[in-house]
């Protein structure tokens, strides 16, 4: 994989952004969320070598670093359809989490 790519995985899609332009170079649509789209569906992503592996509404999916295409998937049947925490050795995602509150009142 080329060092100066960045992989983001969001709302059910994973892309390759360009890291010296911010251009996009390709993008790949995941599983469909609730009533086919794709929207607020959590994407988890980790790069190894040359493929990424990504977590998305319980599935589990290998795609080309260069060029997006899906090369297997597994549903992980018996799990849910939760959010996905990837590992390797030596390698791990991490999760931010948005809390929003109100100071009304």
């Amino acid at each position: 994989m080329q060092r100066n790519i960045l992989i983001v995985g969001s709302n059910g899609y994973v892309s390759a952004i360009a890291g010296d332009s911010g251009d996009e170079l390709w993008r790949t649509k995941l599983r469909d969320g609730i009533m086919g789209g794709s929207y607020g569906s959590i994407v988890s992503v980790l790069i190894d070598g040359d493929k990424i592996f990504a977590g998305c509404s319980g599935r589990l999916y290998c795609l080309d670093s260069l060029t997006g295409k899906i090369l297997w998937n597994n549903d992980l049947k018996g799990m849910g359809y939760n959010v996905i925490s990837l590992a390797r050795p030596g390698i791990s995602t991490q999760f931010l989490t948005r809390t929003e509150t109100s100071n009304a009142g």
